[in-house]
This record gives C-alpha cells, sequence and structure tokens, in this order.
C-alpha cells in the first residue's frame, strides 16, 4: 500500500511563506534553506508540506490543501484567531452544522494556494 508522504509546491516567496505557515498557523518548519530553496513544513502522521523556491506558484493547478483539525472546537477558534489578519475566501462551517461533511473555512497562503481548514463529521449543536 502506498502512503502519501508529502506534496510539493513552487513558490518564489520562499520567506514569506514560511513565516506565514510557522508563524500564523502554527506548522513547525523541519527544513528551512533560503540558499537551497526548500522549505519543508510537518504535518500529522509525517506527512510534509513542501516549498521549492523553483519560480512562480501555480494555484490554478491545485483545487485546495485539506488540513483537518482535531475538533470542531479548534475550527471555530481558528476561524476567530485567523479572520482579523487573514482573508477568508470562504466560510464552510454553517453548510454543515447537521450533516456530515468538511466543517471549516478556506483561505490562500502568500503564493495564492488555498487551504481548507476543516474537521469531518457531523457538529451536533449544543
Amino acid at each position: 500500500m502506498l502512503r502519501c508522504q508529502h506534496i510539493c509546491l513552487t513558490t518564489d516567496r520562499l520567506a514569506e511563506t514560511r513565516n506565514f505557515y510557522v508563524k500564523t498557523l502554527g506548522l513547525v518548519a523541519a527544513t528551512y534553506d533560503e540558499a537551497f530553496g526548500l522549505l519543508a513544513l510537518l504535518l500529522a502522521d509525517g506527512f510534509v508540506l513542501r516549498f521549492e523556491a523553483k519560480g512562480p506558484a501555480e494555484p490554478s493547478s491545485i483545487r485546495f490543501i485539506g488540513l483537518e483539525l482535531d475538533s470542531f472546537e479548534e475550527v471555530d477558534r481558528l476561524f476567530d484567531e485567523l479572520s482579523g489578519r487573514v482573508p477568508i475566501v470562504q466560510d464552510l462551517r454553517s453548510r454543515y452544522t447537521s450533516r456530515q461533511g468538511p466543517y471549516g473555512f478556506i483561505i490562500e497562503d502568500p503564493n495564492g494556494y488555498r487551504l481548507k481548514l476543516f474537521k469531518y463529521g457531523p457538529r451536533v449543536q449544543q
């Protein structure tokens, strides 16, 4: 069985990309080498989101990168935290409050790549 270990995207904004993912989203940079043009970010289960400074980003070729959070509360907390600092492209939370689906929202990184930050499963309103 194959297991997805990483995805590699291009950028011409390596430092800005690192700052966004590390400082804004709180991810851990496993590798950052500006001279070599490489940024590798660690996600759960050993997955690596990798950026190479090989030219401008090509966000039109990717619909979005899905990053699942641990809980619905974490989705809401991150939405509240980011909404004042990062433009929200689409808020999906109300659409999936009572049925299965990606309860979350979509933002863009400095390169224009869209990130869907979500949690799957029905959210039961209290």
